[in-house]
């Protein structure tokens, strides 16, 4: 534990906080927090998570407010980072109730070789094989099967009759880093990861925890092999994902949707429902046209040449043969 005037000085902060004797415990979200607890509060589109009936002792934030518990930094995320030094991070609660003892249905399968925290609940007719880790406040339903060597980390919500491949890993820390001179600092991760009903992951499907909200996949979705969900992204009902394709942090896919293989979705990027991307796509800017369908992609070639083909196709308007095929015009 540290005072509140010793992490301000820690992290250079101008501080308001009333009490700047109060001893913080841990790091919480705006509505996790409680008067031992050290919060934040972004600007912009994260300023949505500032809940401000917050019990927080004090908070990191940029620009200044008219607050008794403001501690005044340049940088919000990168004052995360640090603080992570001193105090723990505290994840958004699941609300299973009473923890410290098992909560398994008495007709659940869970192989002696697997290890199960004593938080987690597992509902009726749940398999889950052997090597499987997992750890803390979980919920995983009813008629599931977690497969061999998955690995669900705490915060993590499963709903009924889902499929998990083996060799999954299910809420790990997603990729959130900030700079610090030639340091990358790592944000902390409030957030989990809730999976709807009659979901299907393949085998070594990675989907990160969330950082300021939860991961999240609706339900009657199917996901193929090796894919990967980055933090704090969405997939819609009904939608499927071929393999490898991969889920930018903060991005978000509609309902019934269907993304080829090796599909690349930006930070930030939404595609709207009913929209099919073909195989190895690109998608980096937002689609808001529902049920359409988009594709991408070249050989792979010097940057600048094919930097120097899209400036050609772009001022005359039209494809070329030659370049419309992937074949090197003439010189």
């Amino acid at each position: 534990m540290v005072t509140v005037s010793q992490l301000a000085l820690r992290l250079g902060a101008n501080i308001k906080v009333a009490s700047t004797a109060t001893q913080l415990k841990t790091i919480a979200s705006p509505r996790e927090a409680r008067n031992t607890d050290l919060t934040f509060r972004l600007i912009g589109d994260g300023s949505r998570l500032w809940d401000s009936a917050s019990e927080a002792a004090a908070v990191l934030t940029s620009p200044p407010r008219q607050d008794n518990r403001d501690m005044v930094v340049a940088d919000v995320s990168l004052a995360l980072a640090r603080a992570m030094h001193w105090l723990p991070v505290r994840r958004n609660a699941l609300g299973l109730g009473v923890s410290g003892h098992h909560r398994i249905h008495e007709t659940a399968r869970i192989s002696p070789h697997a290890s199960v925290d004593e938080r987690v609940q597992v509902g009726e007719a749940t398999i889950i094989e052997a090597g499987a880790v997992i750890d803390g406040e979980v919920s995983i339903g009813s008629f599931c099967r977690i497969g061999a060597t998955t690995v669900i980390r705490s915060g993590t919500q499963i709903g009924n009759r889902v499929s998990v491949g083996a060799g999954c890993s299910i809420g790990e820390d997603g990729f959130a880093y900030v700079r610090e001179g030639v340091n990358w600092m790592r944000v902390p991760c409030f957030g989990g990861v809730r999976i709807g009903d009659d979901t299907t992951l393949l085998a070594h499907v990675v989907i990160h925890a969330g950082v300021f909200s939860d991961t999240q996949i609706g339900s009657r979705c199917a996901l193929d092999s090796q894919v990967l969900m980055g933090h704090d992204s969405h997939v819609g009902d009904d939608t499927a994902i071929a393999g490898q394709s991969a889920l930018a942090g903060a991005s978000t896919i509609g309902q019934s949707c269907r993304i080829g293989g090796k599909v690349g979705i930006g930070e930030g990027v939404r595609i709207a429902d009913g929209v099919t991307v073909t195989a190895m796509s690109m998608v980096n800017r937002s689609i808001e046209c529902e049920n359409a369908s988009y594709s991408s992609g070249w050989p792979a070639e010097r940057s600048t040449r094919w930097w120097r083909r899209v400036s050609g196709f772009t001022k005359s308007g039209r494809v070329p043969a030659d370049r419309l095929m992937g074949t090197p015009p003439k010189r």
